[in-house]
């Protein structure tokens, strides 16, 4: 079965996601522990010139389990990172998936769309909210709260093992009706 365009997107922002939340490193600290896993060491910061640095052997494991992610890995590893890089890279990604140019009228059109999508809003704002949850560490991969003050799970799971994780947390949450109240 082919991906939709939204599903494409989201899979592709899933994995950048992925990769800033594990390896995200301040390129001038290179002896230190990726940013991620210290949210008051990166909220110290007042100007960060960070990169992707995923270790080889996670690296060839994303490439082999999720093969059709890997150009994603390859554009981001060991690059600074920027909002523009990220976005950049996910749409090419993306352009050659959906076998839409990036910039083009077509590809204009299918992000517009997007936009309109309740659904994909939903599904959108769901992983956002779930990432944040994780970097406070309200919750762990199981989907369970955690009391304040709770150690941070150090380990570091693959994208798939992430991803299952989020789409089983997203299963559990169940949008109100405002007008039924």
């Amino acid at each position: 079965m082919t991906e939709s365009f939204a599903d494409l997107f989201l899979k592709a922002m899933r994995y950048e996601h992925w990769l800033r939340f594990y390896f995200l490193e301040d390129a001038e600290d290179s002896d230190a522990s990726p940013m991620q896993s210290s949210p008051e060491r990166e909220l110290s910061l007042e100007s960060v010139d960070a990169a992707i640095a995923v270790p080889a052997d996670v690296a060839a494991r994303s490439r082999r389990e999720e093969p059709d992610l890997a150009e994603i890995l390859d554009a981001m590893q060991g690059q600074p990172i920027s909002m523009e890089r990220s976005r950049d890279v996910i749409f090419h990604w993306l352009g050659e998936k959906a076998g839409v140019l990036p910039g083009s009228p077509a590809f204009e059109e299918r992000m517009n769309a997007l936009a309109g999508d309740a659904d994909f809003r939903r599904r959108l704002d769901g992983f956002h909210g779930w990432v944040q949850e994780l970097a406070n560490n309200e919750i762990d991969l199981q989907a369970n709260a955690l009391p304040p003050g709770a150690p941070r799970d150090e380990r570091v799971p693959s994208f798939q093992e992430w991803n299952k994780a989020f789409l089983f947390w997203f299963g559990l949450q169940k949008p109100f009706a405002l007008n039924k109240m």
